[in-house]
């Protein structure tokens, strides 16, 4: 769980590092008096946990376990806001509509309200404000914030330094980040992705559908499958390119930007000097990975 606070005005015109829009992101909307207990029984996350200030991270799998999509999650006053690549929305919300119909709750794309994400200076956590829902400002633990706010809001908080969607993208994949898309829709399970290691996945919440193949793979005690720090000297390909060695597939790079990505490789594998699509690039585990090889 990570600190949510609400949006304040008044200090955008003091100084502070760069923002941008993120027009690749979208936000669905949750609401009506059984949206708690609709999640709870759908989201790998603890919805229950939930409160004005904090957030999570959180994914929606089918009965086998594999990611529909994934996404950070957090409470309003209404019901609950969950931020996904903008692509991915409707597969969300047309998945979840299939169960939906069994309880007091709606799902909806929230077209009233648009991310704009700030990059910090410096990597340091950030204080967390006084809540003023229901639009919402998430910090993350490395200082990096989210502002789930209006277009009238934007326009404001968009006055100052700005930097591109591509500089959030590059330390979100640097923070171990990976966001299911179209191409790897029910591709992985979550713990391939490191979403446990992100708090992205409740082991002691109760059911939820796939639970049984999330846990079983956690009580296992390894997954066949690790996320890898992917870096070349050129830009990368698009997400789904199959990382080689020495002839044989390694893995499959799973986010890009630019010249860095995160790719999901066979846990058994030790080569970390490796091709993709004719080029060099070296592979290195990531923060939570290395400590367990």
């Amino acid at each position: 769980m990570y600190s949510t606070s609400g949006y304040i005005p008044q200090q955008i015109s003091q100084d502070r590092p760069a923002r941008t829009r993120l027009t690749l992101s979208a936000l669905v909307r949750v609401t009506g008096p059984d949206s708690e207990r609709f999640l709870q029984g759908q989201l790998t996350c603890d919805v229950k946990s939930l409160t004005s200030d904090n957030w999570t991270a959180g994914a929606c799998c089918n009965a086998k376990g594999r990611m529909v999509a994934n996404f950070i999650i957090a409470q309003t006053p209404q019901g609950y806001l969950l931020r996904l690549p903008a692509e991915q929305a409707d597969t969300l919300i047309n998945h979840l509509k299939k169960y939906i119909v069994f309880f007091k709750s709606q799902i909806t794309l929230a077209e009233d309200l648009c991310v704009i994400a700030e990059v910090p200076a410096t990597t340091t956590t950030a204080d967390a404000h006084a809540s003023q829902e229901p639009h919402l400002t998430l910090t993350h633990a490395d200082g990096r914030r989210e502002f789930w706010i209006t277009e009238q809001e934007a326009t404001a908080c968009l006055q100052g330094p700005q930097c591109s969607e591509a500089d959030w993208i590059s330390t979100e994949i640097r923070a171990g980040y990976v966001f299911v898309t179209q191409q790897t829709t029910e591709a992985w399970v979550p713990q391939y992705i490191g979403w446990h290691e992100l708090g992205g996945i409740s082991f002691s919440k109760g059911c939820y559908t796939g639970q049984e193949v999330v846990a079983r793979l956690q009580y296992l005690g390894k997954a066949k499958k690790n996320l890898y720090l992917v870096d070349g000297t050129d830009d990368l390909p698009a997400v789904t390119a199959q990382i080689s060695a020495d002839g044989r597939h390694m893995g499959d790079l799973a986010a890009v930007s630019g010249s860095i990505g995160l790719a999901v490789i066979s846990s058994e594998e030790r080569t970390l000097n490796a091709t993709l699509a004719e080029q060099p690039v070296v592979l290195s585990r990531l923060f939570y990975t290395e400590e367990n090889q």
